[in-house]
């Protein structure tokens, strides 16, 4: 079991840059905006035989004005108090505060093994870092993660008193993406699941705004959950943060096995939501439509709904689950539906089966005329999964009408019985193999 090292600190100090710095990617979102992040994130971070899971914090002492600052506090504490070893973090530049002062304390206090890490130092020299000598931690390093200096002196030092372990490996557990427009219980719903508070969870919308891991067990079967930032409109999504916030919402999507498109059920079914559906839909995966917040809906209001999302074209091919995370209703059917979705995921279909299907609709709707031109299909086969591709080769098949593979993709949906399944149709000309 890998330990867990926290990096900590006040905001704005570059705790975000670090951690991307430290795992080599974009993970985080990194702003100058001051308090960007309110969730904690997790990435793993190896080094040689060795490895830890970081964690990015929410900063300490947030700015007043903050609705989140009670609860990005509490993360923070929270993150240390589950740490086997904290990386506290000041800024060089903007020198010693009495947060920072505050910070130590409770570091100090927590018992944990401690590094200090003073971002921010200019390039050619390290002078004035001393007045953080008073913080009284005797294990330092000076790194500028803008400059990618000292960086690997820190992976060194962040590892130099962990023990080899066998690499937890999570590249065979399914990743499940989960998106929606802000506040329809996204965070609220992993909580449930986990029954513990690991997300913020709160009913100003926007809470969420970068993608955070969970990893889930359920009957004995472990799944990945990325909870994502609420989608919203493109004429209220203003700010440059809240954008990139969206655009790894959508990145979330592409890098899962499946997708979890979350709804509120006194307010769903509208141009939003169908919206984001069809967004899914274009990426792919596989999906599941989830209906959250069900206990504020009586009997007859539930089942209006469920006739008016069964009579929902965006909706066809989909399943759909029902729940209430206030009320911990749903989840047993909604890991039913999640495991059969990520089977259909991985199906394999014989070349034998494609093509007594393409026979049928090809006999049930002759292929139209294109001027002179007939185009002409020969055979098809599987040419990838999740989303399925199935690769049909021919003659003049850039001349076939998308009136005609809307009705091929259909017929092939309604055959396979694949449900949440996406289908995408590729045409091959046989004399040109690259059309």
């Amino acid at each position: 079991m890998n330990e867990t090292v926290s990096l900590v600190g006040r905001t704005n100090v570059g705790k975000s840059s670090l951690f991307n710095k430290l795992i080599k990617s974009k993970s985080a979102i990194v702003s100058n905006h001051e308090g960007l992040t309110r969730d904690i994130k997790v990435a793993e971070l190896q080094y040689f035989n060795k490895a830890v899971n970081l964690v990015d914090t929410g900063g300490f002492f947030t700015s007043k004005d903050d609705d989140f600052e009670d609860l990005i506090i509490a993360k923070a504490y929270e993150a240390i108090e589950q740490s086997d070893k904290v990386i506290f973090v000041v800024d060089k530049k903007f020198g010693l505060s009495p947060y920072d002062k505050a910070i130590a304390n409770i570091v100090r206090k927590s018992g944990k093994r401690s590094l200090l890490v003073i971002n921010k130092i200019d390039v050619k020299t390290d002078e004035g870092i001393e007045i953080f000598f008073e913080l009284g931690f005797d294990d330092f390093v000076t790194v500028s993660a803008e400059h990618n200096l000292n960086i690997d002196t820190l992976v060194e030092k962040i590892f130099e008193d962990i023990k080899e372990d066998e690499k937890d490996d999570a590249h065979n557990i399914p990743r499940i993406s989960i998106i929606g427009k802000p506040n329809v219980g996204k965070s609220s719903s992993i909580n449930t699941i986990l029954k513990e508070d690991k997300m913020i969870v709160s009913d100003i919308p926007g809470t969420t705004i970068d993608s955070v891991d969970t990893r889930v067990e359920f009957k004995g079967k472990e799944y990945i959950f990325a909870d994502t930032a609420g989608i919203r409109r493109k004429n209220k999504t203003t700010e440059k943060e809240e954008k990139f916030s969206v655009i790894k919402s959508l990145n979330a999507v592409e890098e899962a096995n499946l997708c979890l498109v979350f709804q509120d059920a006194s307010d769903c079914l509208k141009e939003q939501d169908l919206k984001i559906v069809e967004r899914a839909k274009e990426i792919g995966k596989a999906i599941i439509v989830v209906i959250n917040k069900t206990d504020l809906l009586n009997r007859e209001q539930l089942s209006d709904l469920k006739k008016n999302i069964s009579n929902e074209p965006a909706l066809n091919g989909l399943p759909c689950c029902f729940i209430s995370a206030m009320e911990n209703k749903g989840f047993r059917s909604l890991f039913d539906q999640i495991y059969r979705v990520l089977q259909n995921a991985d199906t394999n279909i014989s070349t034998n089966k494609l093509n007594k299907i393409l026979s049928q609709a090809k006999e049930a709707k002759s292929i139209p005329y294109k001027g002179k031109f007939k185009p002409k299909i020969r055979y098809i086969h599987q040419g990838g999964k999740n989303p399925h591709i199935l690769t049909l080769h021919g003659n003049s098949l850039e001349k076939l009408e998308g009136s005609y593979q809307r009705f091929l993709t259909n017929f092939f949906h309604k055959k396979l019985n694949l449900s949440g399944i996406t289908i995408k149709l590729k045409f091959i000309n046989s004399k040109n193999p690259y059309n």
